[in-house]
C-alpha cells in the first residue's frame, strides 16, 4: 500500500502559528520544543532588558525557524494564567524560565500582551485595532488613531497597576509587511522608531518585539540613499536577535513532525552510517543523531541532513521552510512521494534534486548558488545526451545536491555515503558507474576530501565580469530599459466599454532631468493617445526638485495628454538597471561564453531574475506614485487607478467618438480576414442598395459588420419605399453618436466647395480629436456617408467625374482613399430653373430614369449616363450637325457636375447663367436637347440606312416581319451552296436576321471586316458597296440553286435581266417528253441558221437577243409556242 497510509505529518506541523489567534491557547504549545538557539535568543533579550533597559527587539530568522511559536511560548510564560505559565516553564526549563522572570517580573496578574500580525497597511491603524481587540482600550479615540495617541495609550497601559501587571509586551509578527508597504509606497515608518524609544524609556514596563524574515536593511535596499539613512536610524533603535535553529535541532524538528506506525528494521543501520559521517569532525557520539534520523523515515538520512541547510537558503522570493516542504504537494515533493511510493522506498537525494529543479531552479540560478547549480544541471543534461543509465543519472543528482549544500550540512559525497544512498546496488557496479562519471568529466574525485564533486567545467567569473561592465556604464539607455522592463500600455478600459474603441497611453521611463524635453517633443506612436511618464532620478535630484520638474512637464498636455509620476521607489530602479545592462553586456561582449554552456546558463538565469526583479520594481513604483496632471492637484494613485485616469482623459479628448462595438474593424490595424469581410460589404453597399440586408444571406463575417455598423446605427433603413442609406442627422435619434462625424465631413466639403476634397482628407479629420475614428471603420463609414449624401455630392475617381459610384470605385477607396474625391453642389435660383429644364431632357431621352431627386448631381449623372451609353462610332463620327458636335465636345470634357451644367453648356451659346433670362435658358436647353437627341439617334439611323440598301438589293419590299421571314427562308434554301466562305457567312447571318440593330450589326461587321466599336465614317461607305455586292451574289446563288436542284428529265431555265438598273430574275420550269426532243432540235437548227446569217462576231448582240426573246416567252407563260405540251410555273421574287 502507498506510504501515505502509514506516514503522516503531526497535526501541530500541519499549520503555521498565528499569534493573534493562538495566543493563550494550550493547544498551541503542544509539541513545542525550544531549541538551544531559541533559548539563547530569550536569554540575550532578558539580559538586555535587565542590564541596559533596552525595550525594543527584532527577531530575524528564515521561514519555519519557529519564531511565531517562540512568541506564543514566551507570551504563555509571561501570561497571568498559572496553567499556561507552568506549561511554558516546562518547555523552557527551570534555568531559562528563572532568567526571564527575573528580567521580566510578571506581578500578580502577569504581563498584558498585545499580539499584532502585520499587513500592507498603516501600522498605527493595525496596532490600534490590536489594542482594541486585546481590550487594552474599550473604544477608538475620537478622531481615530494617530502616532502620538498610540504611543501615549501604550505607555499608559504599560505603567498601569505596576504590582498587578509586569508591564505590556507588544508582539508584531510579520513586521516585514509594514516595511514592505512603506518601501513600496514611500510611506513613513517613524512610528516604529517612536515605539522603540518609548519602550527603552519605560524602565522595563513596555516591551516591543518585532518578528522579521530578513534583516531590516534588506527591506530598504531599493530605496533612495536619503530613505535608507532614515531607515537605518530606526533600525538602530532595535536590538536584532537571530532566530535560526542549528542543523541537529532542525533534524529533531523533522523527526517530531513525521509520524509513522513503524520504521523498517534495516533503516537504522542506514541512519547510523549517515549520523557517523555527519558527526565525524565533532565530539560526542552519534547515537542521538542516529535516533533522530531514524525517526525521519521515509526521508533518506542524507535528505534529512540537507533540508535544514536548504531551508536557510533564500532563493529569490521562493524560500521554503522545512515544514512547507513536508506538507507540499508540488511535483516531486514529499506528499507527492507518499502518494505514489511503496513501503520499501525512500525519499532519496536524487528525488530532492528533482524537487528543487522542478520548483526552484530559476531562483537558484539567480542566487549565489547559481554557478554550482548550473554546472550540475549541465553535467546532467550531457550525461542524458550520451546515454547514461539510470544509475549514472541517480549518482550525478545525488553528488550534485550533496555538493551544493556541503558547507552547511557537513556532508560530502564520499563513497560510503553514496553507497548508503544506493544500498541495493553492488559495490562494483557503484564503483564502475562513478568511474564512468569521472571519465566523462561529469564528476571529479577530490583527494583532500576523499569525495566526489561535480566537475567545474567553467572557470568564467561572472561577478568579476559584471563589476568590470558596471564601470563602463556611464548612462542608462532608457528606451532599452523600457523594453527590458516589459512595461505595458495603460488601457482606457471604461472608455472602451462605452465606445468600442480601444485607446491606450504609452508608459515611458524618463530621467528627471529630461522630463520637460520629452514631454514637449511627444508625438504618439502606434495608436497611443498620450503617455504616462515615470520619472527616474539619475543625477541625485532631491524629491522636491523631482516633483517640481514633474509638475512642469505635465503642463505640456496640449495636443496630447501627458501624466507624470514620481515614486519613492524610483530611486531604486537606477542601480538595478545598471546591473541589468552590465549583465546584458557580459552576455553579448564575451566570446568565451560561446563555448561555456554552464556560464551561459548562469548568465541567462541571472538576466531573467534581474529582469523579473526590475519589472516588479517598476510596477511597485507605478503603484501609489504621486501623479501630476495639468490643472490638477498631485495625487497618489495605485496602478489600478491609472486605467480610470486614462478613461477620463480619453473621454474628454474624444468626446465626439462614435460608439461602435465591432471587434473586427474598430481597431487601428484590422486583420486580413476582417479587411476581406469589409471589402465584401463595401461592394454590397454599392451593388445591392435597396435590398434587405444588402442582399447578405445568413451570417458571414460581412453580415456581422452590416449588423453592427449599418443596421444598429440606423445608417441603412427602410422608409416604406424601400431600403436606403440615411444620414444619422436625418433619423429620429443617433444611438451610435455618428452625427458629429457626418457634420464634420459635410462642413469640410462645403468649406472647400471651390475644389474637390479627397476622402483621405475626411479620414484625416475623422482620426483627429474629438472624433478618433479607428482606421478599420473609415472605408465603410465613408461609403455610407457618400451614399446618404449622394444628392449633394459629386464623386470623382482620380479627378474624373463618376456618374455612378460603383464597385470599382469602392475598391479604389479601400486601397487608397486619396483616389476618390468629393465636391459640394450649390445652386442659385436661375441655376435651379436651368436644372429643372435639363431634368426634362433626361426624362425625355432616358425613359428608365424618373429623376426623383431634382439635384445637380442627379441631373448631371442622368445626362452623362445618356452620353456614356452612346456607341463609340457616335463619339467619333463627323456626319453630325455643328450643334451636335459641340454638345458632344462638352460631354467629353465633363468632369464636374456644377461646371458642366451651369458653365460649360451655356458657354456653347455664349450665355452666362448668373445673368441669363428665361428666353436665354430656353435656347440653351433646346440646343442641348437637339444635339443630344441627334447623338442618341445618329447610330440607329446610320444602321437603318445601310439596312435599307441591303434589303433593296435583295428585292425585299419592306422590313415587315413577313418579308423578313421570307428572306430568312430564302437564305436557308441556299446555305452551303455558294462555294464562297464570305458569301456563306453572309447567308448564315441573313438566316438569323430579325431586323433588329443587334442582328444587323453582325451583317454590317462582316461587310466592314470590323466590330461596331471600331467603325469610322469611311467604313460605312465601304459597307454600303459591300452589302450591295453580297446581295447580288446572293441572288445569283439562288438562280444556280434552282438549276442545280432540278430532278432528271426536268428542264429549267433561269434568266437574269436588268430592269430599271436592277437585276430581275425570271424563272420558267417546264417538262418535255422524249417524243418532243426532235421538235426541239429542229427549232434549234432553224434559230442557229438564222443566227449564222447575222454578224456572229458581235457575241453580246446575239446573247441580248436571246435573253429578250426568252424573257418574252417566259412572261407569257400560258401561250403555246411549239408543238407539245408545256407546263409553266412562274416564280417571282
Amino acid at each position: 500500500m502507498p506510504l501515505s497510509k502509514r506516514v503522516r505529518i503531526a497535526r501541530r506541523f500541519l499549520r503555521s502559528i498565528r499569534i493573534d489567534s493562538d495566543l493563550g491557547e494550550t493547544s498551541a504549545l503542544e509539541g513545542f520544543i525550544c531549541p538551544q538557539s531559541s533559548a539563547d535568543v530569550l536569554a540575550t533579550m532578558a539580559r538586555h532588558v535587565a542590564k541596559t533597559g533596552q525595550g525594543a527587539f527584532t527577531w530575524t530568522g528564515p521561514y519555519g525557524s519557529g519564531k511565531s511559536s517562540l512568541v506564543v511560548a514566551l507570551a504563555a510564560l509571561l501570561n497571568g494564567n498559572a496553567g499556561l505559565q507552568k506549561q511554558a516553564g516546562k518547555l523552557f526549563g527551570r534555568k531559562l524560565t528563572g532568567d526571564i522572570h527575573r528580567a521580566l517580573p510578571t506581578g500578580t496578574k502577569g504581563w498584558r500582551v498585545v499580539p499584532v500580525v502585520g499587513r500592507r497597511d498603516d501600522p498605527v491603524a493595525v496596532i490600534g485595532e490590536a489594542m482594541l481587540k486585546s481590550r487594552i482600550v474599550s473604544r477608538r479615540p475620537r478622531g481615530g488613531w494617530s502616532e502620538q495617541k498610540l504611543i501615549d495609550t501604550l505607555v499608559d497601559a504599560a505603567v498601569e497597576k505596576p504590582k498587578a501587571h509586569g508591564g505590556l509586551v507588544l508582539f508584531i509578527d510579520e513586521m516585514g509587511k509594514f516595511l514592505e508597504a512603506a518601501a513600496q509606497d514611500g510611506s513613513d515608518i517613524y512610528v516604529l522608531q517612536q515605539l522603540a524609544e518609548a519602550a527603552s524609556r519605560s524602565g522595563g514596563r513596555l516591551l516591543i518585539v518585532g518578528v522579521l524574515h530578513q534583516a531590516f536593511e534588506e527591506y530598504a535596499h531599493r530605496l533612495s540613499h536619503e530613505m535608507r539613512d532614515e531607515w537605518a536610524k530606526i533600525q538602530g533603535r532595535f536590538i536584532d536577535l537571530v532566530v535560526n535553529t542549528a542543523g541537529e535541532e532542525q533534524i529533531e524538528l523533522i523527526s517530531r513532525a513525521i509520524e509513522s506506525d513503524a520504521c523498517p528494521q534495516n533503516f537504522r543501520p542506514l541512519a547510523a552510517t549517515v549520523a557517523e559521517f555527519a558527526r565525524r569532525d565533532r565530539t560526542g557520539g552519534a547515537g542521538r543523531l542516529t535516533s533522530m534520523l531514524e525517526a525521519c523515515w521515509p526521508l533518506h538520512p542524507v535528505v534529512a541532513c540537507l533540508l535544514g541547510p536548504i531551508s536557510r537558503r533564500r532563493f529569490g522570493q521562493n524560500q521554503r521552510s522545512i515544514f512547507g516542504f513536508l506538507n507540499s504537494s508540488e511535483p516531486h515533493g514529499f506528499q507527492d512521494f507518499l502518494n505514489t511510493a511503496g513501503d520499501d522506498e525512500l525519499y532519496g537525494p536524487d528525488r530532492l534534486w528533482d524537487y528543487l529543479r522542478a520548483n526552484l531552479e530559476p531562483s537558484i540560478l539567480a542566487s549565489p548558488d547559481g554557478h554550482r547549480w548550473a554546472l550540475a544541471a549541465e553535467a546532467l543534461e550531457r550525461c542524458e545526451a550520451i546515454g547514461g543509465n539510470e544509475l549514472h543519472i541517480g549518482l550525478l543528482k545525488t553528488i550534485a545536491v550533496i555538493d551544493l549544500f556541503k558547507e552547511r550540512s557537513g556532508l560530502v559525497a564520499r563513497f560510503d555515503l553514496l553507497r548508503s544512498c544506493f544500498p541495493r546496488e553492488p559495490v562494483k557496479t557503484l564503483e564502475s558507474s562513478l568511474s564512468d562519471l569521472d571519465t566523462w568529466s561529469f564528476t571529479t574525485f577530490k583527494k583532500f576530501l576523499d569525495a566526489h564533486a561535480i566537475f567545474a567545467g567553467s572557470d568564467f567569473d561572472i561577478d568579476r565580469a559584471v563589476r568590470s561592465a558596471l564601470d563602463e556604464i556611464d548612462e542608462i539607455d532608457f528606451s532599452e530599459l523600457k523594453t527590458l522592463a516589459g512595461l505595458q500600455p495603460i488601457l482606457a478600459k471604461r472608455h472602451y466599454h462605452d465606445t468600442g474603441a480601444l485607446r491606450w497611453f504609452d508608459v515611458n521611463i524618463v530621467p528627471v532631468s529630461e522630463l520637460e524635453i520629452v514631454a514637449a517633443g511627444f508625438s504618439p506612436q502606434n495608436g497611443a493617445i498620450g503617455q504616462f511618464l515615470l520619472a527616474i532620478p539619475t543625477e541625485g535630484e532631491s524629491q522636491q526638485i523631482a516633483e517640481d520638474l514633474c509638475r512642469k512637464a505635465a503642463r505640456h498636455s496640449d495636443e496630447w495628454d501627458i501624466v507624470v509620476g514620481i515614486s519613492k521607489r524610483s530611486w531604486a530602479i537606477v542601480p538595478l538597471a545598471r546591473e541589468l545592462f552590465a549583465l546584458d553586456n557580459v552576455s553579448n561582449d564575451h566570446p568565451e561564453l560561446a563555448g561555456d554552456s554552464v556560464a551561459r546558463r548562469e548568465v541567462s538565469a541571472r538576466l531573467a531574475a534581474l529582469q523579473a526583479l526590475l519589472e516588479t520594481e517598476f510596477h511597485k513604483a507605478l503603484d501609489n506614485a504621486l501623479w501630476f496632471r495639468k490643472n490638477h492637484q498631485p495625487k497618489h494613485l495605485r496602478q489600478a487607478d491609472l486605467n480610470s485616469v486614462a478613461s477620463e482623459l480619453a473621454g474628454k479628448r474624444f468626446e465626439s467618438s462614435p460608439r461602435l462595438h465591432n471587434e473586427l474593424l474598430n481597431r487601428h490595424k484590422p486583420s486580413s480576414n476582417a479587411i476581406a469581410a469589409q471589402n465584401t460589404l463595401l461592394r454590397n453597399m454599392v451593388l445591392n442598395e435597396g435590398a434587405d440586408r444588402l442582399g447578405i444571406d445568413g451570417f458571414p463575417a460581412e453580415g456581422g459588420l452590416f449588423a453592427s455598423i449599418l443596421e444598429k446605427t440606423g445608417l441603412y433603413v427602410s422608409d416604406g419605399k424601400g431600403w436606403r442609406f440615411l444620414s444619422p442627422m436625418e433619423g429620429k435619434d443617433d444611438p451610435c453618436h455618428l452625427a458629429p462625424i457626418w457634420q464634420k465631413a459635410l462642413d469640410l466639403v462645403k468649406k472647400n466647395a471651390g475644389r474637390t476634397v479627397s476622402v483621405s482628407e475626411i479620414f484625416d479629420e475623422w482620426r483627429k480629436p474629438p472624433y478618433g475614428v479607428k482606421d478599420g471603420l473609415l472605408p465603410i463609414l465613408a461609403v455610407a456617408f457618400m451614399l446618404s449624401q449622394r444628392d449633394k455630392l459629386a464623386v470623382y475617381r482620380e479627378g474624373i467625374f463618376r456618374a455612378r459610384f460603383d464597385d470599382v470605385d469602392v475598391d479604389y477607396l479601400a486601397k487608397d482613399a486619396g483616389a476618390i474625391q468629393l465636391r459640394w453642389m450649390n445652386l442659385t435660383e436661375v441655376s435651379r430653373r436651368l436644372l429643372s429644364d435639363m431634368a426634362q431632357v433626361v426624362r425625355a431621352l432616358d425613359s428608365e430614369n424618373e429623376l426623383v431627386h431634382l439635384e445637380p448631381i442627379d441631373v448631371a449623372r442622368g445626362l452623362v449616363a445618356i452620353f456614356d451609353r452612346l456607341p463609340q462610332w457616335t463619339r467619333r463620327t463627323m456626319r453630325l450637325s455643328a450643334n451636335a458636335v459641340h454638345v458632344r465636345e462638352i460631354f467629353n470634357r465633363a468632369n464636374d457636375p456644377n461646371k458642366f451644367l451651369f458653365d460649360d453648356i451655356p458657354a456653347t451659346l455664349g450665355e452666362d447663367v448668373s445673368s441669363a433670362k428665361s428666353k436665354d435658358l430656353g435656347r440653351v436647353v433646346a440646343s442641348v436637347r437637339g444635339g443630344l437627341e441627334e447623338l442618341v439617334h445618329a447610330y440607329p439611323e446610320m444602321l437603318n440606312r445601310l439596312r435599307d440598301i441591303m434589303l433593296a438589293e435583295l428585292q425585299v419590299p419592306n422590313a415587315s416581319p413577313e418579308s423578313l421571314a421570307e428572306l430568312r427562308d430564302r437564305a436557308e434554301n441556299i446555305k452551303q451552296l455558294a462555294g464562297d466562305f464570305r458569301l456563306d457567312a453572309f447567308v448564315v447571318r441573313l438566316a438569323a436576321f430579325d431586323g433588329t440593330d443587334q442582328s444587323f450589326e453582325g451583317i454590317a461587321s462582316l461587310a466592314t471586316n470590323k466590330p461596331p466599336r471600331d467603325w469610322v465614317d469611311p467604313d460605312l461607305d465601304r459597307a454600303a458597296i459591300e452589302l450591295a455586292d453580297m446581295a447580288q451574289k446572293f441572288l445569283r446563288a439562288e438562280t444556280y440553286a434552282r438549276v442545280k436542284g432540278r430532278p432528271d428529265k426536268r428542264h429549267a431555265m433561269a434568266v437574269v435581266i436588268g430592269t430599271n438598273g436592277r437585276p430581275t430574275p425570271l424563272l420558267e420550269e417546264f417538262d418535255l417528253a422524249d417524243s418532243e426532243r426532235d421538235a426541239v432540235n429542229a427549232l434549234v437548227e432553224r434559230i442557229e441558221a438564222t443566227l449564222d446569217d447575222s454578224d456572229t462576231s458581235r457575241r453580246s448582240i446575239i446573247l441580248a437577243a436571246l435573253v429578250e426573246l426568252s424573257a418574252r416567252y417566259m412572261r407569257d407563260a400560258h401561250t403555246p409556242k411549239a408543238n407539245g405540251k408545256r407546263k409553266a410555273v412562274h416564280h417571282g421574287r
